[in-house]
C-alpha cells in the first residue's frame, strides 16, 4: 500500500505505519512534488497509482474534485499540525485505510465520508 503524507504535516507521521512492512509511506517532498498546487499535486498522485493521501488541509475538498480520483484522501481535523496533536489520531488514521477503494474522502475524526 502506497501512502503519501502532505507537506503541511510533520514527516514523523510516517512512523505511524512503520510496524507494517506492507506500507510504503512517503512525504510530498520525498516524491519531488513540494510546492505543487493542490490540483497538480492530486493529478500527479493519480498518475503514481497511490492508495492514500493524508492531509490536514480542510479546504481541499471544497477546492478540488475527488469523484474520479483513484485514491482515498484522509483529511485530519486537528487544532494544529504539531506532531503531539496529531498522534491522538494515529489509530483513527490507520483504521481509515480499511476504506481504500470504498470512499474517496474521509475526515478524521470521522464526521463525514464522501464517495464522490
Amino acid at each position: 500500500m502506497i501512502i503519501i503524507i502532505d507537506e503541511c504535516l510533520p514527516k514523523r507521521i510516517r512512523n505511524f505505519f512503520k510496524e507494517n512492512e506492507n506500507y510504503q509511506v512517503w512525504t510530498v517532498p520525498q516524491i519531488g512534488l513540494q510546492g505543487a498546487k493542490d490540483r497538480d499535486l492530486l493529478d500527479e498522485l493519480d498518475k503514481k497509482n497511490i492508495d492514500c493521501f493524508i492531509t490536514i488541509d480542510g479546504n481541499i475538498e471544497y477546492q478540488q474534485q475527488f469523484k474520479d480520483r483513484k485514491f482515498l484522501t484522509i483529511v485530519i481535523r486537528s487544532y494544529s499540525n504539531r506532531f503531539q496533536d496529531l498522534v491522538l489520531f494515529k489509530d483513527d488514521i490507520k483504521r481509515a485505510l480499511d476504506y481504500i477503494g470504498k470512499y474517496k474522502l474521509i475526515h478524521i475524526p470521522t464526521k463525514k465520508v464522501k464517495n464522490e
